[in-house]
């Protein structure tokens, strides 16, 4: 007779493993069973933990910033400091979606001043963090201000009494003006003062301002907008259309960044008028940018007193401000975003207690970066704004030269136990580098082009290099152990021939990491419209650029680019992770793979905004047999169909023992991408990965051309995991249904949603029975399995598990990005689906949890 042991009762790293695979629902249930079943579940509810806000519907207006869920949470801490001491990763991050890249977060400044502005809960989060002593994460994503400030410069103070230390910051989205500066003298909110980052082992600053200082304001205030509560009256809110992350919009209540910043000179004014008897008006401007704020803030409060016992009562009174003047005045952050100097006298350190900022951004996060240089093992810099903020900077010779000080400052740090280093810029023109800035060359930059004396006061212990040109250079000698590299792929090299002088100098650095690297990553600008030197511009947003184009600024980026692919990649060894993205031409792409032929490449990843594997819709997209538009064929090159066919099905041949890789640019008749890639690493590769969705196979109507261009995927035999954007057709009766399809899938994940329960035995007719049909997730996951199974390697599918496949889809209006995951495997008579999930938008919470836990080198 067979014998159960109960849970409780097995080994402890069985019980443990088991525990661990459960989902947060059964957690839950568990916790709820017994003291036992607490003691085990709470450690593992309790170790992450999220801080955000919500939504929240009042009688006479809406609140898009209800802070309600966190400070509940904050009050668990506080009451249950057993439970704080599970907590090993902290979140804060703003419910709403974050700002989309293209358009509107450049807009942004990321200053709401409106937001988490009561005194009530900064004192909550002090006393929060005060048990929080195991925390060894902390990630802020399009955090409140305020809170930012709090979180950083309580969790950071030099004086904090923890268990662990916090080794991992993630911030994305968010100013870190005033939360990092290690130099401020006095906070109005009486925040800790000196910090120390010395712990610190991997940072990561996403999509967020490192400018350099800037004598006023950003320049464009007028044309910025920030998350905010509605300001004088609460029944005239302010709303802008938002991208949502799901391939549609929203509306939430913003606000002009000059109305914000205007408040506080307004109040000087109103305040003078108020001593000289000028003025009747009994409500000052800084009163009225936050009078619905502050009522919304009570509101909060006022919901959550029946809950509180007397202390805790007690302690809110006690961070009550008395009166709404006063109340404004500490929480106004001040008019000045990246400011350089603070005043005329030259005391840039004494300010107005009302002005937050009084670094410029890139100052605050090198001197953040050079108090943990000792620690430091992974630093990315991701899609960060480091051009000067204001519209003429191209003819302000003193603005452009702040702007390579943001460069010169960096390379003057030094991180002895540095591993990864990562320089993202591919997206938008205020996060390109500087021209001139080269990575293995001399870049175009001396002494006499950058004030060094406005540096002086910031005492990096790092060296700032008399010859400025090779700063770039040095830094990379100093750093012999890298293992992850990102950086732009025209910023390696100068368009020209090496400079003798430093040659074997370069080749030194090369050749090191031929045998350190093991992850490469690089990337070019998708557009540099608005940049130092436009060039051809014709495909911006249309798709990568042609090889053949002619255009000054384009050929010598191009001469830049290709000096990487014949200079560095050949060297290169030990890469087994490479990922191309943004305005790299194919054929540079595909010159990239084959120079790499030394290494034993596991994982490949192509972005961009056309297929890299080719066009499958034919010349100006018309084998696709679908009423485009010119934006949507815009940059398609043109397949030789009798190459691709002839070529196509072919086994490819790996490279012989002899082989000394020779570029050829151009994409004369030849073998698809896909077999070129097959050919020189099939053999080793695990993961493949092609986003870019112009051109890209359609799921319903494959174009005839499709098969060939894909033949090559069955020779991937060691392949464990695809991504691959598919073009999905959403017209019916020649209209667009992409809101419908959307909203289908919203609703098939919901488990409350009714709205796909038919009340009728009548069959579906019509868009209903198109819906159900082709739409439908497990519909879509047959076609994508019918369609890509046949693709993928017999021996592959035949593993345990399968080959995971991720189709990605571009639906909606605003290009939403909608995943299917699946496992697909080998079954006795076809390939089978072993499972699927989504579609799911990129804002999921599951899928953008998943990101953030799995994300190489954090």
């Amino acid at each position: 007779m067979a014998t159960f042991r109960l849970l409780h009762q097995l080994p402890e790293e069985l019980r443990q493993d088991v525990i661990e695979r459960l989902h947060r629902a059964d957690l839950l249930n568990l916790e709820v069973t017994s003291k036992w079943g607490y003691d085990v579940a709470s450690p593992l509810l309790w170790r992450e933990v999220l801080l955000t806000d919500c939504r929240t519907e009042h009688e006479d207006a809406v609140d898009d910033h209800d802070d309600t869920p966190m400070i509940k949470v904050l009050l668990t801490l506080i009451r249950r400091p057993g439970l704080a001491t599970y907590v090993q990763t902290l979140t804060h991050r703003c419910h709403l979606p974050p700002p989309e890249i293209f358009r509107e977060l450049p807009r942004m400044p990321l200053s709401s001043q409106t937001l988490s502005c009561d005194q009530r809960t900064i004192g909550l989060i002090k006393l929060a963090v005060k048990n929080l002593t195991n925390v060894s994460t902390l990630r802020i994503i399009l955090g409140h201000p305020s809170i930012n400030d709090t979180l950083l410069r309580c969790f950071f103070d030099e004086q904090r009494t923890k268990e662990s230390p916090l080794r991992r910051l993630w911030l994305e989205n968010c100013r870190i003006n005033t939360g990092c500066d290690s130099r401020l003298v006095y906070h109005i909110q009486n925040l800790p003062l000196r910090l120390n980052f010395s712990d610190l082992e991997s940072v990561r600053f996403r999509r967020l301002p490192l400018r350099p200082g800037l004598p006023q304001s950003t320049g464009r205030s007028d044309m910025d907008i920030v998350h905010a509560r509605p300001s004088h009256h609460i029944d005239r809110q302010s709303s802008t259309l938002l991208q949502d992350g799901a391939g549609s919009g929203y509306f939430t209540s913003t606000t002009n960044v000059e109305e914000e910043q205007e408040a506080g000179s307004r109040h000087e004014v109103w305040l003078a008028a108020q001593q000289s008897g000028t003025t009747t008006n009994p409500v000052s401007p800084l009163s009225q940018l936050f009078m619905i704020a502050n009522l919304f803030e009570q509101r909060t409060y006022d919901a959550l007193m029946p809950e509180l016992g007397k202390d805790e009562t007690d302690l809110l009174r006690q961070n009550t401000p008395p009166s709404t003047t006063n109340r404004s005045q500490i929480a106004y952050r001040g008019a000045l975003l990246d400011p350089s100097k603070l005043d005329d006298d030259g005391n840039a350190r004494v300010h107005k207690p009302c002005q937050r900022e009084r670094l410029p951004s890139c100052l605050v996060a090198f001197q953040m970066l050079q108090s943990a240089s000792s620690t430091l093992t992974s630093l990315c810099l991701d899609w960060v704004f480091t051009r000067p903020a204001t519209v003429d900077y191209l003819h302000s010779s003193e603005e452009q030269q702040a702007w390579m000080g943001t460069f010169v400052l960096l390379f003057s740090l030094r991180f002895p136990r540095l591993r990864a280093f990562q320089l993202r810029s591919a997206i938008v023109p205020d996060t390109q580098l500087p021209d001139g800035l080269y990575l293995l060359d001399r870049s175009h930059i001396s002494a006499g082009n950058i004030h060094l004396d406005d540096y002086d006061d910031i005492r990096f212990a790092g060296r700032i290099t008399e010859d400025l040109s090779l700063m770039c250079l040095e830094f990379m000698e100093a750093h012999q152990n890298l293992e992850c590299l990102a950086w732009p792929m025209d910023h390696f090299f100068a368009p020209g021939v090496l400079p003798r002088d430093i040659s074997d100098r370069v080749e030194a650095v090369m050749n090191n990491l031929g045998r350190t690297l093991g992850d490469l990553r690089v990337d070019a600008m998708y557009s540099t419209r608005g940049g130092l030197d436009d060039f051809d511009i014709s495909w911006t947003g249309g798709g990568e650029p042609m090889t053949h184009h002619s255009h000054h600024g384009f050929l010598s980026r191009r001469a830049s680019r290709r000096n990487f692919i014949e200079r560095f990649a050949p060297k290169m060894r030990q890469v087994r992770m490479i990922k191309m993205e943004g305005a790299i031409p194919r054929d540079e792409r595909r010159e990239v793979i084959r120079a790499l032929h030394a290494c034993t490449i596991e994982k490949l990843v192509m972005i961009g905004v056309c297929s890299s594997l080719g066009n499958t819709w034919g010349a100006d997209g018309l084998d696709l047999g679908e009423s485009l538009d010119n934006d949507e064929v815009e940059g398609l090159e043109t397949e030789d169909k009798e190459a691709v066919w002839r070529l196509g099905p072919q086994k490819p041949e790996p490279p012989p023992d002899s082989f000394r890789f020779e570029a050829e640019y151009g994409w004369p008749p030849g073998a698809p991408m896909l077999n070129t890639i097959a050919s020189f690493h099939a053999d080793t590769i695990t993961e493949l990965k092609f986003c870019g969705w112009k051109g890209s196979p359609a799921l319903f109507t494959p174009t005839p051309i499709t098969m060939p261009l894909l033949s090559a995927m069955k020779h991937f035999h060691n392949l464990k995991s695809l991504v691959m954007s598919l073009w999905l057709s959403t017209t019916y009766e020649q209209s667009p249904r992409d809101a419908d399809i959307i909203s289908y899938w919203a609703n098939s994940r919901s488990p409350t949603s009714t709205a796909l329960v038919r009340i009728s035995d009548e069959e579906p007719e019509g868009w209903e029975k198109e819906l159900k049909t082709k739409f439908a997730p497990d519909a879509l996951a047959w076609r994508v399995t019918s369609f890509l199974g046949p693709l993928l390697s017999d021996r592959a599918k035949s593993r345990n598990g399968g080959v995971h496949v991720r189709a990605g889809f571009c639906v909606g209006d605003w290009d939403g990005i909608f995943d299917l995951d699946m496992a697909i495997g080998k079954g006795s008579l076809a390939d089978v689906c072993l499972g699927f999930d989504g579609p799911r938008p990129e804002i999921d919470e599951v899928r953008r949890r998943s990101k953030l836990v799995n994300r190489r080198w954090f």
